[in-house]
């Protein structure tokens, strides 16, 4: 039985389509499927229990010694595989320096219910342990950069976040850049996205306190700590806003807890990704000490 001819036309309906995923946000909520490209970002998401729908390769672009692997591990999916010429590939990849592999996968499930927050397994060799988890969360309110997302969602890979929410998003969770920027970290990461008012009610029926970051007094006048100075080992919930606007009245209002930090220099704000970072791993301290 001969090999399956690769695609060569740049007009092949596969082709079409594949570009309609990468470019447009409504063809991927009609479909339900969105885009990976990249050796690592694939591999991490099959790792993190991805079934890709279709794998497009092109040999003529692979640069690692593992592609094969990598190949054998998305024939054990039983997704299909389609080979296309490099032409082919270049006009249906989202990233500058393309390698050879472009995933069509199922769009994940973004909503709160989807999030499982409760019990770890028992603690290996302690018998009759049940350890009541402490969850960290992260909630990036009207956030529109992907690279921030991205970047984010690297970080809380990093610290072992329970889960990222995207309340009120400007950007779309799907985009494939999102992916890229977050080197696959999109999918060992559990996402949701949902609305502040939603999101508050998920917090408060799982007892996860509001940590709100912002450099300015609360609605009621007190000042907010320094991130440093807060109680962060409890279950909370940081919440980060845009760099231009900060968070809503809405979360400052809300929250369990304000903090801030310091800024010794002439901007009054941090990057988002920045700011969240040092809140994650301020928080990953506490909970180390004890």
């Amino acid at each position: 039985m001969s090999a399956p001819v690769p695609i060569i036309s740049l007009t092949n309906p596969r082709v079409k389509h594949t570009v309609a995923l990468r470019d447009k946000k409504s063809q991927r909520e009609a479909d339900g499927l969105m885009l990976v490209e990249g050796f690592e970002e694939i591999s991490l998401a099959i790792e993190s229990g991805v079934r890709p729908r279709t794998l497009y390769f092109c040999p003529a672009l692979f640069r690692k010694g593992a592609d094969a692997q990598l190949q054998a591990a998305v024939q054990a999916t039983n997704a299909e595989m389609v080979e296309v010429t490099q032409p082919v590939f270049e006009k249906m990849a989202y990233r500058d320096g393309p390698d050879g592999w472009l995933a069509v996968v199922v769009r994940p499930d973004f909503s709160l219910a989807s999030l499982l927050i409760g019990r770890p397994p028992a603690l290996s060799g302690v018998e009759g342990s049940s350890v009541v988890r402490r969850p960290l969360i992260v909630i990036a309110e009207a956030v529109e950069k992907p690279g921030n997302f991205g970047a984010m969602l690297r970080t809380c890979d990093a610290a072992g976040v329970d889960a990222f929410i995207s309340c009120d998003p400007i950007a779309d969770l799907t985009n494939p850049n999102i992916v890229r920027s977050s080197v696959g970290t999109y999918f060992s990461v559990p996402i949701a996205e949902a609305s502040n008012e939603a999101t508050l009610q998920w917090l408060r029926q799982h007892q996860i306190q509001v940590v709100a970051t912002t450099p300015n007094p609360g609605p009621d006048g007190v000042l907010p700590l320094d991130f440093t100075q807060a109680d962060l080992t409890q279950p909370i919930a940081i919440l980060v806003g845009t760099e231009k606007y900060g968070l809503s009245d809405f979360w400052l209002t809300q929250a369990d807890v304000r903090v801030r930090i310091p800024m010794l220099g002439r901007v009054n704000s941090l990057n988002v990704a920045t700011s969240a970072a040092l809140l994650m791993y301020e928080a990953v301290k506490q909970r180390q000490r004890q």
